[in-house]
């Protein structure tokens, strides 16, 4: 890349949001409502589907997120949180009067960001945690005391109404790191879970068919992430996919002949369209990500988000007659040439116990002979996630910077089946942290990088292994840089919400009966054994893994003599809503990091 294109300019392009919710289509088929930070801050935009002329309708310095049109088509319903707090409250405004008012106010409860009107648009479904845990509730969308629809042990979220009105389905942690899906009466009654002959399916991103009577899911039951259809009168499930590919985010066709859906090649993910007991057809614009697919109203438009290694996201619409695409938001400016951008490789490596670990790994164009070339490992958070073939500015720059980038898919992430999804439970700060070190190990053995200039970074999970990584190998690495991590897991288990508790007693035990694994797997216990210099990155609101967790790191090192660089975002949550915040954090990384592996 010409470094020309700094890490500045990269940062502040825009993109369409993809976290949850990014777009919804109007009743009519002719305006789509998105989140786009184009500002520097989340707002919410209104453009034509045939004339895309973006227009902004909210404003101000908190995000604005997952628009919903009202089934008239009159109102828009959206979230907003404040700070990156992820207390939101949802505001409707009138598309005619652009009379905005907030219909959550004053609320100390953490309401998360899908929002769902009811098909008569008397009510707004969505989940709060008001009652000690996340539960769906419903309301009158005029405001008023909301009412519980389901009370059960698990944690709850995504609500949607059926077509009819009916029913209200909704996903839930269940055991482990399974998902089930529940469907409920609109007015009372009994929780339904989906299963099969086999009893109770892991399901997760369901869609109501057009006449209410099916459920389009994905399910791992079966290995891999599979579309399933649940029958509600037979309940019996119907597959439709059965690949050596995930599959997710099933979405039924307004004349109910067609699922589309997408499907997972390594890191690529493109979509399917799918006709019931027919053909299958798979689209892309190119390698990359294509996300969040939307029919339109008559069936004619398949409307996603797509992007990659040299696209931010931007909304596409797929003409299903003509096959063909139009791209209808543009965030990367006409003036940079997409060219200069790096794509990875798909590469695996070998690691404890023999695991193959799947990864990606870019290199510099220009590969200097005459210079032992230094490397980044950057760890996705989660951990239940994926690196894909996705738009990743910072690492562009790195990579421009002549450092060559592996992201590895660690035992714990998704994409490649149930099993290694599954495979860190109970080993999490072992296991994962063994695939980080083999992954230094590979780029050695390959002479991708002179072993003494690997440096370690990760956001969020990726933060917390990092920090394994300095303490438990601290002589493998020139330099560590986490964002947003934990390094305590019985302070970050006493902090943090009851649905991330949930999850940590699933995976990784109780802190009382399993003190000695909490402890074994938290790197403050072992922070006077870094060597290499720090870095870290927090955020004042984060509600998923306090400031408090880096304090004490900071804290430990600096009691230790050792050097740290430390920053805090004081109206930041876990991870950067505001471009400017971004802008600053990531540039500084990038110069520690370069720093710290050209004095090895």
């Amino acid at each position: 890349m010409h470094r020309q294109l700094d890490l500045d300019t990269l940062l502040r392009i825009p993109s369409v949001d993809t976290d949850g919710e990014g777009f919804h289509i109007s009743p009519d088929g002719r305006r789509l409502a998105f989140s786009w930070n184009k500002t520097g801050q989340w707002q919410i935009y209104l453009t034509g589907l045939e004339d895309n002329r973006p227009t902004q309708i909210t404003e101000g310095t908190e995000s604005s997120v997952s628009p919903r049109f009202s089934p008239d088509g009159k109102h828009l319903a959206y979230a907003q949180d404040y700070q990156g707090d992820e207390k939101f409250d949802i505001l409707l405004v009138d598309l005619d009067s652009k009379e905005t008012r907030n219909i959550t106010p004053n609320t100390d409860e953490a309401i998360l960001p899908f929002i769902r009107w009811s098909p008569d648009a008397g009510k707004i479904a969505f989940a709060s945690n008001r009652s000690g845990k996340y539960s769906v509730y419903s309301m009158s969308s005029t405001g008023g005391g909301p009412s519980l629809l389901c009370d059960h042990s698990y944690a709850d979220s995504d609500p949607r109404w059926s077509p009819d009105g009916k029913w209200v389905m909704f996903t839930s942690m269940t055991k482990g790191q399974d998902v089930g899906v529940f469907i409920v009466p609109a007015r009372e009654g009994e929780p339904l879970q989906l299963g099969d002959e086999r009893g109770i399916l892991d399901a997760s991103m369901p869609s109501w068919s057009p006449d209410s009577k099916r459920v389009a899911f994905a399910s791992t039951s079966r290995g891999m992430s599979d579309i399933g259809i649940f029958d509600l009168v037979e309940r019996k499930v119907e597959w439709l996919t059965d690949s050596g590919h995930e599959c997710y985010d099933p979405c039924w066709s307004p004349d109910g002949l067609d699922v589309a859906y997408r499907e997972n090649h390594e890191g690529d993910i493109a979509i399917v369209l799918h006709r019931i007991h027919g053909e299958k057809r798979a689209f892309q614009v190119e390698p990359g990500v294509h996300t969040q697919l939307v029919f339109t109203s008559n069936s004619r438009y398949l409307v996603f988000t797509f992007s990659g290694p040299s696209r931010p996201a931007d909304l596409w619409a797929l003409d299903l007659e003509e096959e063909e695409f139009r791209q209808l938001t543009e965030s990367l400016p006409s003036s940079i040439d997409r060219s200069v951008f790096a794509s990875p490789s798909v590469v695996s490596y070998e690691s404890l116990g023999g695991r193959s670990i799947p990864a990606l790994l870019y290199s510099p164009q220009r590969l200097l002979e005459d210079k032992a070339l230094s490397a980044i490992i950057y760890i996705h958070g989660g951990p239940a996630a994926q690196h894909e073939n996705d738009w990743y500015p910072e690492v562009q720059d790195l990579v421009a910077r002549g450092l060559v980038v592996l992201a590895p898919n660690y035992r714990g992430s998704t994409g490649f089946g149930k099993e290694l999804r599954d495979a860190n439970r109970f080993v999490m700060g072992t296991d994962d942290l063994a695939d980080i070190v083999a992954a230094a190990d590979f780029l050695e053995h390959n002479r991708l990088a002179d072993p003494g200039r690997i440096a370690v970074t990760g956001i969020s999970y990726g933060g917390y292994l990092t920090m394994c990584a300095l303490t438990r190998f601290p002589s493998r690495w020139a330099a560590g840089a986490a964002l947003f991590p934990f390094l305590n897991w019985f302070t970050e288990f006493e902090s943090e919400r009851e649905d991330l508790q949930y999850w940590d007693r699933e995976n990784m035990g109780d802190p009382a009966k399993n003190a000695e694994r909490f402890r074994e797997a938290s790197p403050i216990f072992f922070i006077e054994r870094v060597e290499a210099p720090v870095q870290i990155v927090a955020g004042a609101q984060d509600p998923r893994c306090p400031m408090s967790e880096s304090v004490q790191a900071r804290d430990a090192l600096q009691k230790l003599g050792r050097p740290i660089d430390f920053i805090v975002y004081e109206d930041e949550g876990h991870g950067f809503r505001k471009t400017e915040n971004r802008v600053r954090a990531l540039k500084r990384r990038a110069d520690f990091l370069e720093k710290h592996l050209a004095s090895r």
